[in-house]
């Protein structure tokens, strides 16, 4: 009897602690890195299915349909700070452009496919290269691009920011713009954060956010365009180790510009991609 008076007594109360610990304040950044040597595996999977290529030239003008797909499984080995190898255990692509109904996938190994990469970053920004010998021209192209999208996927959180926040709170984060023309850099604009919930699973708590906004680049990879991005992410990070073990991203890329094509010259450029952006993170036993 005694029992079941105290339990009644104290069930009000471990109510009232549980709800006290899932709305305190939780830190969503740290600083400490994961540890060297450490094996991450991370797939990725990017898709615009639709997106519209529009071309005009002296001679001609294109404006055809157009279908990406970017299928990638890569084993990052931390170093030190800033600094990993990876090792491309699959890396398929496509890049199709038509008119009329979409055509069968086409999907094509990447020349990365198999290949050990190393990577260093500095500041905010990401730089890849191959491990052994020198890239050829395609090699090169593709390296800057997996730096480039390495280099975006960071941002989110710098969006989220380095303050503590509750389960349910939204969030702007002002992120300066670089001074002058800002050729290169990204321009972010229009941050916002919410930290949808805080759940417990067996291997601690994951914390699902959402960030949305807008980005630019002005002369990206030193193209002569204008880069438009729009994003809406949402992630589940696991608060032990700040791994990001999913993440889904959907948005617009627009581009707008000029290049000089081979047979066709100074052409303009003017293209729309909704895309997809999936991505999971697993450490990896040694």
């Amino acid at each position: 009897m005694k029992l079941g008076v105290c339990s009644l007594i104290l069930l009000p109360l471990l109510a009232v602690s549980a709800a006290d610990s899932s709305s305190k304040p939780v830190l969503l950044i740290k600083g400490q890195p994961l540890r060297s040597g450490t094996l991450v595996r991370e797939k990725r999977d990017i898709l615009v299915e639709r997106g519209r290529s529009r071309q005009v030239n002296t001679t001609a003008t294109s404006d055809v349909s157009t279908r990406y797909s970017q299928r990638l499984n890569l084993v990052h080995k931390i170093g030190g700070p800033g600094m990993e190898e990876l090792r491309v255990s699959d890396f398929m692509c496509e890049w199709s452009h038509f008119n009329g109904p979409t055509p069968p996938p086409n999907e094509q190994p990447s020349p990365l496919a198999s290949k050990t990469l190393r990577a260093r970053k500095t500041g905010a920004r990401w730089d890849y290269d191959l491990a052994q010998g020198k890239p050829t021209p395609e090699e090169r192209s593709t390296l800057d691009q997996l730096a480039v999208a390495a280099s975006l996927l960071d941002l989110l959180s710098i969006c989220i920011g380095n303050n503590p926040h509750k389960a349910g709170e939204t969030w702007k984060t002002e992120i300066p713009a670089p001074r002058g023309k800002a050729v290169g850099h990204i321009v972010m604009k229009g941050i916002q954060c919410t930290l949808a919930s805080v759940d417990e699973k067996p291997d601690g708590p994951h914390a699902t956010i959402t960030v949305s906004g807008q980005l630019s680049i002005e002369r990206p990879l030193n193209f002569n365009s204008h880069v438009d991005i729009t994003f809406e992410a949402s992630l589940v990070r696991r608060l032990t180790d700040m791994l990001d073990v999913e993440t889904k991203i959907k948005g617009l890329y627009t581009l707008k510009g000029e290049a000089n094509l081979a047979g066709a010259g100074k052409t303009q450029l003017d293209f729309e991609y909704p895309y997809t952006l999936t991505r999971t993170l697993k450490i990896e036993p040694k």
